[in-house]
């Protein structure tokens, strides 16, 4: 009970500073301005537009990049991430990975979907699918341009950094698209890419002609895909290694092995266990060479 400027007593504001406080106290989490329609009549939807355009322009002019803006969209029709992201003007791969999508999937009627004003890469500091732990792989250069954010998922704020103007690799698209391979590993980092880098070992700059995915000693390794065990043996540099042919002529190596469980010429099915993760021939520390 407290006394009122004007005299007497007025439990009221009492209540009303109560109400104020415990409010202050929750953890709030703000909601994303919401896209209604994708048509020129939505105001938010042509700001969306023009944001991503200016993005554009500044890029080709070398101008400082925009603040980044989320909007939120929840369609009235099943739409799939590829008309999605035509509506949007934006690439497939920044809604997917901005909405942490694995496989292709249609948008259900009433699904919220989160859309950036910029085109770009969003990859989240703790990756929980096999897309994610791909794409994870490229937080290990050198990234100028890029920003650490916080997005809302399911309630909750998640850490992403996000990269603009980038696009998915062929073989990011592939994983998602489904096309070719799944993740060997059942858990992993990306510590080396794909691609001219310098050895870790001699400090040389070489090429670099598969990822590295660094996990615990003994991790299971599994058949990207099917296919036939066409080699397994001993390398100098790979250790313990096994190389599976798959329809389409494409081929996956598997280096420095602890164990190789498969045989030469056996057939194997997609993520079928292959082999135990180890540390083999010329490497710096327990990892697969894929």
């Amino acid at each position: 009970m407290v006394f009122s400027a004007y005299g007497g007593t007025n439990e009221k504001p009492a209540l009303l500073c109560i109400f104020l406080f415990i409010l202050t106290c929750q953890p709030a989490v703000a909601q994303y301005p919401e896209i209604r329609e994708m048509r020129p009549a939505d105001l938010l939807y042509r700001q969306l537009h023009a944001d991503i355009e200016t993005f554009y322009r500044n890029a080709a002019q070398g101008q400082e990049m925009m603040p980044l803006q989320i909007y939120a969209y929840s369609p009235d029709r099943e739409m799939s991430i590829f008309s999605l992201a035509s509506s949007a003007n934006l690439p497939y791969e920044t809604i997917i990975t901005l909405n942490r999508l694995q496989t292709r999937k249609e948008i259900r009627p009433g699904e919220q979907v989160l859309l950036p004003n910029m085109p770009g890469l969003f990859i989240p500091l703790v990756p929980q699918n096999e897309l994610e732990l791909l794409i994870s792989g490229r937080l290990t250069g050198d990234l100028p341009d890029s920003m650490p954010v916080k997005i809302i998922d399911n309630g909750s704020l998640v850490d992403f950094l996000f990269i603009p103007g980038i696009r998915f690799t062929k073989l990011e698209l592939a994983y998602f698209l489904g096309i070719l391979f799944h993740f060997p590993l059942p858990i992993g980092k990306i510590s080396s890419l794909y691609g001219m880098r310098n050895s870790p070992v001699s400090g040389k700059l070489h090429f670099h002609n598969g990822i590295d995915i660094a996990a615990p000693l003994g991790t299971d390794v599994s058949a990207a895909r099917e296919g036939v065990v066409t080699e397994t043996g001993w390398d100098y540099l790979l250790g313990n290694y096994i190389i599976i042919q798959h329809p389409g002529d494409y081929e996956t190596v598997y280096g420095h092995l602890m164990e190789v469980l498969v045989e030469l010429n056996q057939t194997v099915h997609s993520g079928m266990i292959i082999a135990r993760l180890g540390n083999t021939g010329v490497s710096t520390g327990p990892h697969l060479h894929f």
